[in-house]
């Protein structure tokens, strides 16, 4: 049996509950470039990295270099407006307290590094956490890379390690940096794609939490 002794934590659409808002934003964004019937429910259906992919789905057509500048852009700024008044998910800190009883923690987000310290200290959790990075390059990658560098940051064995997060990528990441994955399905994407993964799916942070432990 796997012996989990640390989580790595995603931030957005995880800890942090700001799916409405990335949807809402999203959806204002893609009307503007003429889409205008996107509803919450499909962006969790066709979400994903890297979101070139995503945003054609969207749009129903092959997006553009200045339709993702546009896309980024309108993102960047009306998060940036709103975050400060985005919660945690309702079961955040406690999760994050029981799984802290058995391991330590750290965070990975591939949201930019400021701005998720901003909101890591705004929440007061910076020291829940062994270590918290966000993301400092360009452009919309996936999250293998800063995982696998998170991981050799962290200088734990791969086998005591597992990512909680709430994406397919948040998964493939996992699986190629050689670690566990739990998938809580209250963020951007659906449990129908989260379960074709195969890894373990919950419905709270709690439930990750407690599959955690129990490991």
């Amino acid at each position: 049996m796997t012996r989990y002794r640390h989580a790595i934590w995603d931030w957005n659409g995880t800890l942090l509950d700001d799916f409405d808002i990335t949807a809402r934003i999203t959806i204002d964004a893609l009307a503007e470039l003429g889409s205008i019937e996107v509803t919450p429910e499909q962006v969790r259906d066709h979400y994903c990295r890297p979101l070139d992919g995503y945003f054609s789905r969207l749009l129903g057509r092959d997006v553009t270099e200045d339709d993702l500048r546009h896309l980024g852009l309108r993102y960047d700024m009306r998060y940036r407006d709103m975050m400060h008044e985005l919660s945690l998910a309702s079961d955040a800190i406690v999760a994050i307290e029981v799984i802290g009883q058995k391991a330590t923690q750290s965070l990975l987000s591939m949201a930019p590094h400021d701005q998720l310290n901003t909101l890591v200290d705004l929440h007061g959790l910076r020291p829940r956490f062994r270590l918290i990075e966000g993301f400092r390059g360009t452009g919309h990658p996936t999250k293998r890379e800063s995982l696998v560098n998170h991981c050799a940051a962290l200088g734990l064995e791969d086998h005591s390690l597992c990512l909680i997060g709430d994406t397919v990528d948040d998964h493939d990441a996992a699986a190629a940096a050689g670690i566990g994955s739990i998938l809580v399905a209250t963020g951007m994407q659906s449990r129908r794609r989260l379960e074709s993964t195969g890894a373990p799916v919950v419905d709270s942070l709690s439930e990750a939490a407690a599959f955690f432990v129990a490991q």
